[in-house]
């Protein structure tokens, strides 16, 4: 009997200690990227470079993606602003008929952005990746991310626990639903917690290579 109310006991609590941890890694991720992160252009930093996080142009049934509309929006009107002295689009190209970078990169033409000033990195297949390869690989030393509110906040966090000189220009949500609002807030959450085990456990990006310049 008394082992069956221990049980029970521990059982109860679960949901308190993952509520818990998801509240510690929300004030961590907070403490971390808070005073670096925009919501208007006028407030960044001149002449970083701007990095682009991936996401698929396009939603189930072909629609466009809310997510990667308003990225390639908030980039575009960064570099018409005169902030950006030039754009990392970087994003997952592991498969023959899917690559973010590439289609990114055709976007921002269209949006009016040098094509001599966007350089594709097709190895962003995690966020930490596409960070820490902006560095490591790219050679940029102020970096202005650019992704929608809690993604760029995450995207700061983790720039600035690897020691990189990083802000957060925060992308606006277009036509989004309730059904995808909620998916990716979950989702954001198990992100968040994520970002903490990888500090942790000090992982590093899965590719890295030889160096690549900017056209800077």
């Amino acid at each position: 009997m008394r082992r069956a109310v221990k049980t029970a006991l521990w059982l109860s609590l679960l949901p308190l200690l993952g509520l818990a941890a998801v509240g510690t890694c929300e004030l961590y991720t907070e403490l971390l990227s808070a005073p670096y992160c925009h919501a208007k252009a006028a407030e960044c930093t001149t002449g970083n470079v701007g990095l682009v996080l991936g996401c698929s142009k396009y939603m189930a049934r072909g629609r466009e993606n809310a997510f990667f509309t308003g990225r390639i929006r908030a980039a575009a009107d960064l570099w018409h602003a005169g902030k950006l002295s030039c754009i990392i689009v970087s994003g997952d190209n592991r498969q023959a008929n899917y690559n973010e970078p590439r289609e990114m990169r055709k976007a921002l033409l269209e949006q009016g952005v040098p094509a001599d000033r966007i350089v594709c990195d097709y190895a962003g297949l995690r966020t930490l990746d596409s960070v820490v390869r902006a560095q490591k690989v790219f050679g940029a030393t102020d970096i202005t991310i650019i992704s929608q509110k809690e993604h760029v906040e995450r995207a700061v966090a983790i720039a600035r626990r690897h020691g990189i000189r990083a802000e957060g220009y925060e992308a606006p949500l277009c036509n989004l639903n309730r059904a995808s609002w909620l998916r990716q807030a979950a989702r954001e959450r198990a992100a968040r917690m994520a970002m903490v085990v990888d500090f942790i456990t000090n992982r590093q990006p899965r590719h890295l290579g030889e160096p690549v310049p900017l056209p800077l």
